[in-house]
């Protein structure tokens, strides 16, 4: 019964274009079966303008939306029971004895606004028939009411999370589509699940999953405000506990205080390795820190088709120096490859790669991380850096394009020194590099310190025009993201803890909302000073590269890749 699971809009995990292989809840009323919609929820189900209305029919520029992606209509079906307050289940099954987990299709959150959602000990099904957990009867929104926690998912293998609306498989609520039928400028709050904290308590995630969790899905999510990182991943101090088979695709995170998302341990081993990680459609936007952090990897990992950026707009002030990239990605054995993605905005670097060292890895000389065809623009420093820890692995940057190197690091860290170089290896690192094809607009070489691990050819310093997107935040921000900043008073990572001053015409993200500065000031926030800050509208996000734009095919594809 169960048809192939595709994207939010239609699209696949393809390499390059072709297809690769708290306190608890309130109670409730008696639980029920049926399908989405037809319960009233606790939620606003009906149309909210141009944030909740559905796209009209036939979605945009004529696309014709496929449905069924996850077969016909469910066998078996399951509601958790209505609350006012909180979900928590820390063990979902038994929880429900008289649910049949092993066979269940779908797993129904009533629509509702919650302080915190929890749901552990998430079952083990097989991979032809896994469980679809979806919200029903509208959208169903979590945080912003200073919890412990915001939403957590544990254990279980071959489940799937998604807001996606698909009225053959009976998941999602018509009135929240979120992007999936192109409606992707102003889709913030469209979505079936909103995880947004609002920034109520500092150190929170917006999604957490972990408790031995394998082999999941997440779709067709929004993820904002939360002071931490978007969407973590990881079970510590498990270094058993290996993830494989994770898809992330058509989730929209934006305006977080640190990570996008971090997927990996940076805690002592023992730590669990991932495996077949695919990240792929999505977009990352305005995160405190880095965009993508995923580390602890093994093999088969596939990130493409994203857009990244900007990050590091709290370089200023984040939880802990020099946290300021963009992609950060710890290999540890195996093959991954990084292609087809946007890349913009970054304090000190587009890429650090660690190659990490865990003893008893499967590494193989055959062992290969690729970053290929991805456009990266607008940093504060460098580059590329890849350190210089001995995996064997080849490490190889195939046509990828750089510009935007607008220095001013030393704002922060005096002792910082302009970049010489676009590509930085790690001092007589025994890593096989190979770098070939790319092309920088910068006023520096693309390398300038080799060593016999490197062979470099046919890199060109040349002018590279900047993507153009539909519909992103500001004219000039998005000539030049590193214009947005997190407003702060002060430089808490300067080493004299300098105040911050903004001129006239600076624009800044405050709370997630977008100010620009009508007089220069120093210590005046945004929200609480009007006559220093103008607030300007909600960013549209439509980070798809507009037609004619330079670098075609890079991030998110629309229309979507051909299942």
């Amino acid at each position: 019964m169960w048809a192939s699971l595709f994207g939010c809009g239609g699209g696949s995990d393809v390499n390059g274009g072709q297809p690769i292989g708290g306190a608890p809840a309130d109670g409730g009323s008696t639980s029920e079966a049926g399908a989405p919609g037809s319960g009233s929820g606790n939620g606003s189900g009906g149309s909210t303008g141009a944030a909740g209305a559905a796209p009209s029919e036939g979605g945009e520029e004529g696309f014709e939306p496929t449905y069924g992606r996850f077969g016909e209509a469910p066998e078996s079906t399951f509601t958790l029971p209505s609350t006012t307050s909180a979900i928590y289940y820390p063990d979902v099954v038994m929880s429900f004895p008289e649910v049949d987990f092993t066979t269940l299709d779908r797993l129904y959150i009533p629509a509702g606004e919650y302080k915190t959602l929890l749901l552990g000990n998430l079952p083990e099904r097989a991979a032809e028939r896994p469980l679809v957990i979806t919200n029903r009867g509208g959208q169903v929104k979590v945080g912003g009411q200073a919890a412990n926690y915001v939403m957590s998912l544990g254990g279980g293998k071959n489940w799937i999370l998604t807001g996606r609306y698909d009225p053959v498989s009976e998941t999602g609520d018509a009135e929240f589509r979120g992007h999936a039928e192109g409606a992707y400028a102003h889709s913030q709050g469209s979505y079936g699940f909103l995880i947004d904290d609002a920034f109520s308590k500092e150190g929170l995630s917006g999604l957490s999953i972990g408790g031995k969790a394998s082999d999941f899905e997440l779709d067709c999510l929004e993820v904002a405000r939360a002071e931490f990182a978007g969407i973590v991943a990881k079970t510590d101090n498990d270094g058993a506990a290996t993830m494989k088979n994770v898809k992330v695709h058509d989730v929209y995170i934006h305006d977080t205080g640190s990570e996008g998302i971090y997927f990996g341990s940076t805690q002592p081993q023992p730590q669990h390795s991932f495996e077949n990680l695919h990240v792929y459609d999505n977009r990352f936007l305005r995160t405190g820190t880095e965009a993508i952090q995923i580390g602890q990897q093994g093999d088969g990992l596939e990130v493409h088709h994203n857009v990244f950026g900007p990050g590091a707009v709290r370089w200023r002030s984040a939880f802990q120096a020099y946290q300021d990239g963009n992609v950060q990605y710890g290999q540890r054995y195996g093959s991954g490859s990084f292609h087809h993605n946007v890349v913009v905005g970054t304090g000190d670097l587009f890429v650090e790669l660690f190659p990490t060292v865990v003893a008893g890895d499967p590494r193989s000389s055959e062992d290969k991380v690729s970053f290929r065809d991805n456009y990266f623009s607008d940093t504060s420093s460098g580059g590329v850096y890849t350190h210089a820890d001995d995996t064997g692995v080849t490490i190889e940057f195939l046509r990828n394009a750089f510009r935007g190197f607008y220095f001013d690091y030393d704002a922060v860290y005096p002792d910082a020194k302009a970049p010489v170089q676009v590509f930085g290896v790690g001092s007589s690192s025994p890593n096989p590099h190979v770098l070939q094809g790319n092309t920088a607009d910068a006023t520096f070489p693309f390398i300038l310190y080799k060593f016999p691990s490197v062979t470099e050819s046919d890199n060109t310093m040349a002018e590279v025009p900047p993507v153009e997107f539909r519909d992103f935040m500001l004219p000039e921000v998005d000539e030049d993201v590193r214009k947005l900043e997190w407003w702060t008073p002060t430089a808490t990572l300067s080493p004299d803890m300098r105040a911050v001053t903004y001129d006239v015409g600076a624009v800044v993200v405050h709370r997630g909302t977008l100010y620009r500065a009508l007089v220069r000031s120093s210590g005046e926030a945004p929200g609480e000073n009007a006559d220093a800050w103008e607030k300007l509208p909600a960013p549209a996000d439509d980070v798809r590269l507009a037609p004619g734009s330079p670098h075609q095919g890079l991030g998110v594809r629309w229309p979507p890749a051909t299942p």
